[in-house]
């Protein structure tokens, strides 16, 4: 009998990829692909090096969960390697191919066709029914029709613990009868399941259908996108070229006229250091760790670059709420310097559901028909805001009410598009620049990209290639990452990868860092300056007093509320809940609501989906007054990211034990590095007060080996603020 393979060349450490590629070797090397094992036996046997067996056990999750699309489940309870994909993916890990072959140098054409191919595979990875987000649903109902669109209504069947992302404006397809049909969200009634929809076909009334998310149309916008781009010639002198030919070091200075001292009004001395290497080069990566005031700093960049007539500028975030707020910290510029905007000057491409840009008026065209249309939304919305405030259900009214809304965006959307030509500044998501032809034809001299943390390099062509002067990224590579089922380096590099920017390289001639930290109270950045940032960040902020004086926690800035008889359950959607934790969120809840000092916002964050819809089922059943529960944002700790409240409630879900009794080890969303930025972007939410919802021993010391240093000593650090009940 053959003895297995165990000279394999060991993990260098513990991070997912190092894992997966040694065990991909070690399956090769011993002929194991294709056979089928359980968890216990596959840890038991490619981590054999390592003598504790929950650590084998750990090593293994970690694997299974970064890269579950290389894992063919043969059974309930065994799984086995997938040489296919593996092969393709990974062939030089394999030794199936040499990247240091003595090949002549790629063109930037071939390494568009690269990228393409890989958005091709991952596009097959998301449409395949193991990845495909879909929901059984049932009493599909017509309502009414409404303009050239039929409205119509279906209870979808809910996973325990699901907590489908489905927002207003999400288009989707309803499979019915054998038919699939293009469709696009309404609302959706989380309390009762009811998904509210529009669609242009004909939807017949039936007893089940499904409802399928498909998010992959974006994707196939960028392939189209980058199709079109690599028929073109690329010009080695643009920004975008750096990327392709990996010379982002070597900067360019870009003309302008003087830049007078006021447009650099209240900015410090490394927000003005950032504001100059922007407007002077061509290539700008401004480091905007939590809080930093890049935000702040940003609008002042493109006020700049509008007063210097410097060209057109293209601005592109990552979600139309972030959109918004950047444009509101632009607003709140011109405000401050009493500025005449031409009507049009300035574009907010794409549907904006701000209510202040709607009654912006330089940011439409001075005509009646925009006129008419923006106070036909407000009308919508003042009415829909009377539903909220009487907390009544989702009527047919109101949903038609939303329906009405969504058509005048959408009207007022194609009624101002000429003005992406036209206009001297534009602001979009990045997927509606990469959708809108308009966009994507348009050329504009400026590029600012806000959380390029997230900005891989698909996006980056698709949106880069045809700015002609500057591109500046802001965001911070300490946070999330980009996500892909494909784990090729084209889609999980974020531009900081690209340019090799990390806390080992942070002497990049383009990166500029942002330094003081205006947002938390000084208690809140010592949690994470030290561990994440080698203590570079200058707290400026003193937490504001009432706040900190009111309950919870009177007179603290950080507490750990101690929860010891917490227990962690998996729900059949595959997630994590803790009833104990949510409970005490409850309790802290019931204890500001009773309080009553002060109005400030309140977040509750959490790692896990399951934990998130219980929390969300909990409120709802407390049917805190509407004044109250708008204070009130529930999320996962990615919907969180850019975002901040006055009080952050951390629940962490994990603890000792499970509810049958077993012992529980750390979830995999806190391991490795990804693990790391997860919680930095967790605890630094929070601008006065920080409370953590967890079991006092566990933080202090959490079993396992799958959490880097880093994490450990944050969570040892937040062990020295518990406070335990009189």
């Amino acid at each position: 009998m053959q003895q297995p393979v165990i000279n394999v060349l060991r993990p260098r450490n513990n991070t997912s990829k190092e894992l997966f590629e040694y065990c991909i070797r070690y399956v090769q090397e011993n002929h194991l692909f294709g056979v089928a094992k359980n968890h216990q036996q596959w840890a038991g046997q490619l981590f054999r090096y390592e003598p504790k067996p929950f650590v084998r056990e750990e090593y293994m999750s970690i694997v299974k969960r970064e890269y579950k699309n290389y894992f063919s489940k043969s059974s309930p309870y065994s799984y086995s390697f997938l040489e296919d994909k593996i092969v393709r993916d990974f062939p030089s890990v394999l030794g199936l191919s040499d990247d240091d072959d003595d090949e002549e140098e790629e063109s930037g054409l071939d390494f568009i066709d690269d990228v393409i191919k890989v958005l091709g595979k991952e596009i097959i990875e998301q449409r395949s029914p193991d990845n495909q987000e879909f929901f059984k649903g049932e009493n599909l109902t017509r309502l009414q029709r409404h303009g050239t669109k039929y409205v119509c209504q279906v209870t979808l069947l809910l996973k325990e613990g699901e907590e489908p992302h489905i927002q207003e404006g999400l288009p989707f397809i309803l499979k019915v009868y054998g038919k699939k049909i293009n469709c696009e969200v309404i609302d959706f009634d989380f309390e009762n399941g009811t998904l509210f929809f529009s669609s242009s076909n004909f939807v017949n009334p039936a007893s089940y259908c499904t409802v399928l998310l498909d998010s992959t149309f974006v994707l196939v916008g960028l392939r189209d996108r980058l199709q079109t781009i690599k028929g073109n010639d690329i010009d080695e002198d643009l920004p975008f070229a750096k990327f392709i030919f990996d010379d982002t070091d070597e900067l360019t200075k870009v003309a302008h006229h003087p830049v007078p001292l006021k447009y650099k009004a209240g900015l410090d001395a490394s927000q003005e250091e950032a504001f100059d290497a922007a407007i002077d080069n061509d290539l700008t990566f401004i480091w905007g760790p939590p809080g930093t005031g890049k935000s702040y700093t940003l609008a002042s960049i493109i006020y700049a670059l509008y007063k210097l007539d410097a060209g057109r500028t293209a601005v592109c975030c990552l979600s139309n709420v972030a959109v918004d707020q950047l444009l509101g910290k632009l607003i709140d510029r011109i405000q401050e310097e009493n500025e005449v905007i031409e009507p049009g000057n300035i574009y907010r491409a794409g549907r904006s559901r701000d209510s202040r840009i709607l009654a912006t008026d330089y940011l439409f065209p001075n005509d009646d028909r925009s006129d008419e249309l923006r106070n036909q939304i407000k009308k919508c919305l003042d009415k829909l805001s009377v539903f909220k405030e009487r907390k009544k259900d989702m009527n047919e009214e109101a949903i038609a009410l939303k329906a009405s809304c969504g058509e005048l965006r959408e009207a007022l959307k194609n009624h101002t598009e000429f003005l992406v030509s036209k206009s001297k500044i534009v602001f979009s998501t990045i997927s509606n620049f990469v959708l809108t032809a308009n966009l994507c034809d348009s050329t504009f001299d400026n590029l600012i990209v806000d959380e390029a943390s997230m900005l891989a390099m698909p996006s980056l062509i698709a949106i880069g290639s045809k700015i002609k002067k500057r591109i500046i990224f802001v965001g911070d590579f300490l946070q999330l990452s980009p996500i892909a089922l494909v784990k090729d380096e084209i889609l999980t590099d974020s531009v900081f990868d690209m340019a090799e920017i990390d806390m080992r390289h942070t002497t990049h001639p383009a990166l500029h860092q942002l330094l003081n930290q205006r947002r938390s109270d000084a208690k809140i950045v010592d949690l994470i300056n030290e561990t994440f940032y080698q203590g570079k960040l200058l707290a400026k902020k003193s937490g504001d007093k009432e706040i900190i004086k009111a309950r919870p926690f009177p007179n603290r800035v950080i507490a750990v509320n101690p929860v010891t008889d917490g227990a962690v359950r998996f729900t059949k959607g595959g997630t994590r809940q803790n009833r104990r934790f949510a409970d005490a969120v409850i309790g802290l809840l019931d204890e500001i609501k009773a309080d009553g000092k002060k109005d400030f916002s309140i977040g509750i964050i959490t790692p896990y989906k399951g934990e998130v819809s219980l929390l969300k089922w909990a409120i709802h059943d407390k049917n805190y007054p509407e004044s109250f529960a708008k204070r009130i944002k529930v999320g996962t700790i990615h919907t969180f990211q850019g975002s901040e409240c006055d009080v952050v409630i951390f629940d962490m879900v994990d603890c000792p034990k499970m509810e049958n009794g077993r012992n529980s080890r750390i979830g995999r969303l806190y391991a490795g590095e990804e693990g790391e930025r997860l919680l930095n972007v967790a605890v630094s939410r929070a601008r006065y007060k920080l409370v953590v919802i967890g079991d006092p021993k566990y933080i202090a010391n959490i079993p396992g080996n799958t959490l880097t240093v880093k994490t450990r000593k944050v969570f040892r650090e937040l062990s020295r603020h518990i406070v335990y009940p009189d």
